[in-house]
């Protein structure tokens, strides 16, 4: 870990949960939340104090505690089975090699699907477990890296069979009500998914979403009626609900509306039914029991995890409002009642309630929040802050805790869903498909010139950060843009998109090349595209963070960033986090994050120009 001994600062609490930055994650299915077969207790992966491990708290109300950690590790998705076994997922270092492991009800912690080494991976979904707890359907890369097949493991034996495999990345989804049938989703891409339906006993497998182009379709769960509820943009530039009968392909309207459905979920029993509708980055949290009527409120943030009781009585979520620390609340889905179970930490201060608006581009209006400090000079600092994905979005419950505290020091933030992003219809998000340096430049370019055109914000004091995805475009914003900017954070953005692309792991490469680019074909354009080519533009400092193990975008795109800067003698500060991978787990590792941003913001934006 780099320090340059800076004098430290107390860094805000961390929170017990993490938003999702997906509306609809490519690999939906794991969940931070999981309640027990009784209903009774809610087990928790609580990244509060580093990395995660499991806590438990009862729904009836009472303490957070801590319940079992995995040595070494940081626990990522949860599953409770009907029998009374609490599995999870965990990685090391940052490294995404996900392992199996099993809380048995009399305490003892096992190992469940781990492999030697960690080489292989094996992935849990929340709702993979058979209504009966005797399986256990797991993903795993042991065939092939880049693929990721479908097992169903044996509970007490721990005995693997392979029930799908092929070219591709499958997720399991739920088990039918009576165990007879398996929902497994075939991912293509972000876009295009496709959704199965395996008998478990015959190996029978049906197209459930057979579709020429590209279609999400991402599995929720199956009603009691035996029909399965699918999340899918099916005859919509929206994402809805639909319920379709695996034998006739009949397809039901269970909930549309103008906005996208950004998650849901289903009992075991098929009796009850949440789901959260993504209204401009504000989650409207609707549900249904049985045959009763569809109930919904507004929630004024955005809704994060959502788990089911067995008999869909009952619902716990996660809730990340624009004000406060993030909630876990119980739903009641007969009544309708909702409560608060936990509230996190409190931070500090919050951010001001942001104005939502768009801002012209060259195809189609950009989708922007803009924060405006309460205190604030005649002409304000601002931050650009780009999210990462590309295909995620920015929601107006700002976490960021050293942006935060920009704000509070009188810096306006402006916070765009460019070109790419989700949660703004299928035609807006497919856009950034192979385009990556192109529409998104444009995109970049009018948001910039907004900026400097804004009458509140000073113009010489503009900055940009972002993460993963945004760190690319922060890169592409000071060396295509150099114009406009006094400051840049690159947080693990890929530089050069043709050495991203040769150091894939395994089983991005295929998504890679349709999001991004082929590389025996596109090379050319890949490389003009890329920010490494225009370093010589660089104008302002840069601070530029990575973890050095991580598997998405590797150190070297960072190291050969920074090593042109300083033989071009150019201002580049640069921090490396030992055992860290895409995104800081270690509350050390935060810690020093959010000095080393808040110090840098300090010395080139707040500072005297």
């Amino acid at each position: 870990m780099t320090d340059r001994g800076i004098k430290h600062r107390a860094a805000p609490p961390p929170p017990t949960v993490f938003p999702p930055i997906h509306t609809v994650r490519r690999y939906s299915g794991t969940s931070q939340l999981a309640l027990s077969p009784d209903g009774s207790t809610l087990a928790i992966a609580s990244h509060k104090d580093g990395p995660a491990v499991v806590c438990e708290i009862p729904v009836a109300g009472g303490e957070l505690r801590p319940a079992f950690e995995i040595a070494g590790a940081a626990v990522h998705g949860l599953s409770w089975s009907n029998d009374g076994d609490l599995y999870c997922t965990a990685h090391r270092g940052g490294s995404e090699q996900w392992q199996v492991y099993v809380r048995r009800g009399d305490g003892r912690v096992e190992d469940f699907a781990v492999s030697d080494g960690d080489r292989i991976q094996h992935h849990l979904s929340h709702s993979a477990i058979s209504p009966d707890g005797r399986k256990i359907a797991v993903g795993t890369n042991a065939r092939e890296a880049g693929d990721v097949d479908i097992a169903i493991i044996d509970a007490q034996s721990r005995r693997q069979r392979l029930v799908v495999s092929g070219p591709a990345w499958q997720v399991a989804g739920s088990w039918s009500p009576d165990g007879r049938w398996l929902a497994v989703m075939r991912v293509i891409q972000n876009t295009d998914q496709d959704v199965l339906a395996l008998e478990e006993a015959s190996g029978e497998v049906i197209e459930v979403t057979a579709h020429e182009g590209e279609m999400q379709n991402v599995p929720v769960g199956w009603l009691s009626d035996g029909r399965m509820l699918v999340i899918t943009d099916h005859d919509s530039d929206t994402l809805q609900l639909e319920a379709i009968d695996l034998h006739t392909g009949d397809r039901e309207l269970f909930d549309h509306s103008a906005w996208d459905v950004e998650t849901a979920a289903v009992s075991t029993d098929g009796r009850g039914v949440v789901w959260s509708i993504n209204e401009d980055g504000y989650s409207r949290l609707q549900w249904r029991y049985a045959a009763g009527e569809v109930g919904g409120r507004e929630t004024g943030g955005q809704v994060g995890d959502v788990v089911i009781t067995s008999d869909g009585a009952c619902a716990a979520y996660s809730f990340f409002p624009l004000a406060g620390p993030e909630e876990i609340r119980i739903l009641k889905l007969v009544t309708g009642e909702d409560r608060l179970l936990f509230r996190g930490e409190p931070l500090p201060r919050y951010a001001p309630r942001p104005v939502s608006l768009r801002i012209e581009g060259s195809e189609g209006d950009i989708p922007c929040y803009f924060y405006r400090p309460e205190r604030g000079a005649a002409r304000m600092p601002a931050l650009l802050l780009i999210h990462g994905g590309p295909e995620a979005q920015s929601r107006p419950s700002l976490g960021e805790r050293a942006i935060l505290e920009m704000i509070a020091r009188g810096v306006a933030v402006v916070v765009p869903n460019l070109h790419g992003s989700s949660g703004y219809g299928k035609v807006w998000q497919r856009r950034i498909h192979g385009d990556w340096g192109g529409i998104d430049l444009a995109d970049l370019r009018s948001v910039a010139e907004w900026m400097r055109a804004h009458p509140d914000l000073d113009p010489d004091r503009l900055g940009v950060v972002g993460g993963s995805y945004g760190g690319f475009a922060t890169l592409t914003c000071v060396t295509r843009l150099p114009e406009f900017w006094c400051c840049g954070v690159d947080l693990f953005g890929p530089a050069n998109l043709v050495t991203m692309l040769e150091n894939d792991p395994p089983n991005w490469r295929r998504w890679n090349k349709l999001w991004i680019g082929d590389l025996d074909t596109d090379r050319e354009r890949l490389m003009e595209r890329s920010p490494i080519t225009y370093v010589e533009n660089v104008r302002c400092p840069l601070l530029v963070i990575q973890g050095n193990n991580d598997p998405r975008v590797p150190p070297e795109e960072s190291d050969q960033l920074v090593g042109r800067l300083r033989a071009l003698g150019r201002p580049v500060e640069y921090v490396t986090l030992q055992n860290e991978g895409h995104g800081f787990a270690r509350r050390d590792s935060r810690e020093l994050v959010y000095e080393r941003l808040v110090e840098f913001f300090e010395g080139h934006l707040l500072g005297p120009r």
